[in-house]
């Protein structure tokens, strides 16, 4: 896949994008396949080995992977900036989020939203949790400027068509392209990618015993007993708080 040069090979490439935590673009027009490409990346990647791997430890370069795409249950759909904030601290696990569409919701032309002012916001929670994530969008020139930052941007995939890119990085002291891609084995609909949104509509979902946890917390148990960090029972607690207000919200307007 990788024409040049032949010092570097596509998984060396993804462990200098991807090892550390950051963000990764991928621009290009209508109908070149860039959906397809993050969605292939993201498996790559999770069947990649990290640096630190053992014998005994075979830690992949990415755990986890959600995304606003809809992917029949493959990842975790997930379209709200409480909701991502939660899952990025939800675990140690390295992770990876993917979100698409970043045209239609991070105009530069609504540099003051409250979505591009919250998106803005997680960019930093993304290196601060150790994760990593994966923009896709038409036209990055026409986006929210803050998330071109060095500080976290890693580089940037140009997708020219269904088949070739181009990547675009400071990591690298040169371009490199990429020919006859292969299609990505993750079912997805692509004409079903959730409206982004700013906090969680409908049912919040809970992991097994989460539930549990907090009633043991509320009757005495300490974090450590629970065996969760406290910043972990603050987020449960919070998202149990924002399930008990929902409801009574919906009882009080019904």
């Amino acid at each position: 896949m990788l024409e040049q040069p032949r010092e570097y090979t596509w998984k060396s490439i993804l462990h200098r994008l991807f090892d550390v935590p950051g963000v990764v673009l991928i621009e290009g027009i209508g109908k070149v396949g860039k959906t397809d490409f993050a969605l292939k990346i993201s498996q790559d990647l999770t069947s990649l080995p990290s640096r630190h791997a053992t014998a005994q430890d075979r830690e992949m370069l990415i755990k986890d992977v959600a995304s606003n795409i809809e992917t029949k249950g493959f990842y975790p759909q997930i379209y709200d900036l409480i909701s991502i904030k939660d899952w990025l601290y939800s675990s140690t696990h390295r992770k990876l989020y993917i979100f698409d569409e970043a045209n239609e919701y991070l105009s530069n032309l609504r540099v003051m939203s409250s979505s591009n002012v919250g998106f803005t916001r997680l960019l930093p929670q993304v290196t601060k949790a150790h994760a990593r994530m994966i923009v896709v969008g038409h036209d990055f020139a026409a986006i929210d400027k803050n998330i071109l930052r060095n500080a976290w941007c890693k580089g940037m995939f140009r997708k020219t068509s269904l088949k070739t890119a181009l990547l675009l990085s400071t990591s690298f002291n040169q371009t490199f392209q990429f020919n006859e891609i292969s299609r990505t084995t993750v079912p997805f609909d692509p004409y079903a990618v959730a409206p982004f949104q700013e906090k969680p509509t409908g049912v919040i979902r809970f992991k097994e015993g989460e539930k549990e946890q907090a009633w043991q917390w509320v009757n005495g148990s300490s974090p450590k007993d629970l065996g969760l960090h406290p910043m972990q029972i603050n987020r449960l607690v919070r998202k149990l708080l924002r399930q008990y207000m929902e409801m009574d919200s919906h009882l009080s307007q019904s």
